[in-house]
C-alpha cells in the first residue's frame, strides 16, 4: 500500500467518524449535508436513500432529542474502525433490554459500513448481532 492510499483511507475514516460524532451522537441533523452525498444509497431496510430522505428520517428519529452542543455529550466508543479503499467499517457495543427479561440488559454488537467518495459518504450498510 502506498502512502497516498494510506492517506485516503485515513481521510475516509475521519469523514465517517466526524459524521457519526456530530450527526448521530450530537443529534446535529443539519450537519449531515457536510458528510453525506445527495445521492446517498442506504442499504438498511429501516431508512431511505438520498440525503434529503435521510435527513427527514433522522429528524424523526431524534425528534425528542434536540441538537447537542459540542463537548456536552458522550461520543460512541468504537471497538474498531477499519478502512480498505473507499470502505470504512465501525463496530461498537450497546446494551439493550433482554426480550425475555426486560429488567436485564444484554450486549449487542453493531456494525456499520460506509463507502466514501470524494470526501462524502455515498453508501451505508448496517447490522446488529448478539
Amino acid at each position: 500500500m502506498t502512502d497516498a492510499q494510506r492517506a485516503i483511507e485515513a481521510a475516509n475514516k475521519q469523514v465517517v467518524l466526524e459524521m457519526w460524532h456530530e450527526v448521530i451522537d450530537g443529534r446535529n441533523v443539519a450537519a449531515a449535508a457536510n458528510y453525506i452525498a445527495r445521492d446517498y444509497i442506504q442499504n438498511s431496510p429501516s431508512a431511505p436513500s438520498g440525503l434529503e430522505a435521510l435527513v427527514a428520517f433522522l429528524r424523526k428519529e431524534f425528534e425528542d432529542s434536540p441538537p447537542r452542543a459540542p463537548g456536552t455529550y458522550p461520543l460512541t466508543r468504537f471497538e474498531f474502525v477499519l478502512a480498505e479503499g473507499d470502505l470504512v467499517q465501525l463496530m461498537f457495543r450497546r446494551e439493550v433490554p433482554d426480550p425475555h427479561d426486560p429488567a436485564r440488559l444484554r450486549p449487542v454488537w453493531w456494525y456499520d459500513s460506509y463507502r466514501v467518495r470524494d470526501g462524502l459518504i455515498v453508501e451505508h450498510w448496517d447490522s446488529a448481532l448478539e
